[in-house]
């Protein structure tokens, strides 16, 4: 892995059972920094719902990574003056088949990501926002991951039950570029999402 991407977002990944942060090939979103449902939609039989958000509006976002397999569906956005390997921000959206988690709550995956990030960073502070029995929100804040760490970071979390699986929700920001303007557009993005139908 390439090291100037490993970070919270990796450690979290792993703990969601995702590789989600490699280099891979972008392609442009719609101009009007909505998602792009042609992206999202029918990417796999299991996956009956999707999040429906909003893109922050500074400028046009892409997708900087993407997997589908029978297993799950990763998507990362970010803005599209950036790439993987250099990116300040960046929304992770996720989809893992419910027998991939093996019955575990969102409070259970979220739980192993925090455990995941304790261990390979400096230091971790994790917050529960929310949580009810289909979901969770959080957000953490860390110092250098991992033998290659990125920035420091912060990060806004989602996990919800939904239709044949589970689905993750988390906006990634670098701590040079956070201020109180940007902390209130993630925690923003990540609690109005919606799970809707797949279609």
């Amino acid at each position: 892995m390439n090291k100037t991407i490993w970070n919270l977002c990796t450690v979290a990944a792993a703990a969601l059972f995702l590789a989600a942060c490699s280099s891979q090939s972008a392609y442009q979103s719609q101009a009007n920094n909505t998602v792009n449902k042609t992206a999202m939609a029918k990417t796999n039989l299991a996956q009956a719902e999707r999040w429906d958000f909003d893109l922050p509006n500074q400028e046009v976002w892409k997708v900087g990574y993407k997997v589908q397999n029978a297993n799950m569906n990763n998507f990362i956005w970010i803005p599209s003056g950036q790439d993987m390997g250099t990116w300040k921000q960046n929304i992770t959206d996720k989809f893992i088949v419910a027998n991939t988690v093996s019955g575990d709550t969102p409070k259970d995956i979220m739980e192993k990501a925090r455990q995941s990030s304790q261990a390979q960073c400096q230091h971790v502070e994790w917050k529960t926002l929310s949580e009810s029995d289909t979901q969770i929100v959080y957000e953490a804040d860390t110092l250098v991951c991992g033998k290659h760490g990125k920035e420091n970071q912060h990060l806004v979390g989602r996990i919800e039950q939904g239709d044949g699986g589970v689905y993750s929700l988390q906006y990634f920001s670098v701590q040079d570029i956070l201020n109180g303007h940007l902390k209130q557009t993630m925690l923003d993005t990540v609690q109005d999402a919606k799970l809707v139908a797949n279609d």
